[in-house]
């Protein structure tokens, strides 16, 4: 009898040796793919002359972020906090909607716009087609923000909605907080320093696609801001340039950002969503700020990043 609780004990403590084996061998090597994953991203960001924050949400959940680019560390600004420029045209889009959604207010429903509300000298197709305004839709004027990244329709919906102010608290209701928006187009217009004070960090942007992602076919309001970003017309160079071609659904929003004062470009950012033929999706955010480079590399940048977390999920 004791022989045989001596080996039951012997077994138990193998057991255990493997368990805690297995587990190792996981921390080590388990995560591996997803290693390389990320020193591709930084390979392919190292001598971009930029600050660069990426960051990835993987189909089983893995988040990845990486911040790179040759102005990396330096200068005031050197945290995981990127100006997210009309980038925040989605935030703003998932706060109207929410605002109509609590108060039953149909997106079909139409606002007058005179032409005071239409500024000259600021990206405006809304302004450039109808420039003594006219009715429009809640449906109409997201429509220009999202796909179209119109600014007189930004500012045109923070005056009916509460500001910036009440976009970024509806975002806090979903329980985000490493972001900031408090400046409309016209105040980042008339101060380009204003751009800096919307920011995020790059995994904030990440996971606020995945929480609307889970919610896209919540109701008629995030089946219309899901449909209508689908169809962006800016930034076909980023985010879509390479994954287009595999059929994918790619749900994206756009910002880009003015010369500064010492000739490089503000801000060159793409965040979206997207879903593979196999029905898998990753969700993804480049912001560039401070770029030396063209707008061009600044977009072949945000495009190799995208094709590498694609070919990755292709494979895993």
């Amino acid at each position: 009898m004791k022989k045989i609780s001596v080996l039951i004990l012997l077994n138990i403590a193998a057991a255990a040796a493997i368990g805690i084996m297995a587990g190792l061998l996981y921390k080590f090597y388990g995560n591996s793919g997803s290693e390389r994953l990320r020193s591709r991203i930084e390979a392919a960001v190292d001598s971009v002359d930029a600050r660069i924050g990426i960051a990835a949400i993987l189909p089983d959940g893995e988040e990845i972020e990486v911040t790179g680019g040759l102005m990396a560390g330096l200068g005031e600004d050197s945290s995981d906090r990127f100006p997210m420029l009309s980038v925040f045209k989605f935030h703003q889009a998932l706060a109207v909607c929410g605002r109509l959604r609590d108060a039953g207010t149909p997106l079909s429903d139409e606002i007058s716009v005179n032409e005071t509300q239409l500024p000259e000298g600021t990206w405006s197709p809304l302004r450039d087609e109808f420039p003594l305004g006219g009715e429009f839709s809640w449906a109409e004027l997201l429509e220009y923000t999202l796909v179209y990244s119109d600014n007189n329709a930004c500012d045109i919906l923070f005056g009916l909605t509460g500001g910036p102010s009440w976009t970024d608290s509806y975002i806090r209701t979903l329980g985000l907080n490493d972001f900031n928006i408090e400046c409309s187009e016209k105040m980042m217009h008339e101060n380009p320093a204003d751009c800096m004070k919307n920011w995020c960090t790059p995994l904030s942007a990440a996971m606020l696609l995945e929480k609307f992602y889970d919610n896209r076919d919540a109701d008629e309001y995030s089946r219309f801001i899901w449909n209508t970003m689908s169809g962006c017309r800016t930034g076909a160079g980023r985010i879509p340039k390479y994954i287009r071609e595999q059929s994918a659904v790619i749900v994206h929003k756009t910002g880009t950002g003015d010369m500064t004062a010492d000739g490089r470009i503000m801000a060159v950012n793409d965040i979206g969503t997207v879903i593979l033929p196999d029905g898998r999706h990753f969700s993804l955010t480049v912001f560039i700020t401070d770029a030396g480079c063209s707008m061009e590399e600044c977009e072949e940048t945000i495009a190799v990043i995208a094709r590498i977390v694609m070919e990755y999920v292709m494979k895993s």
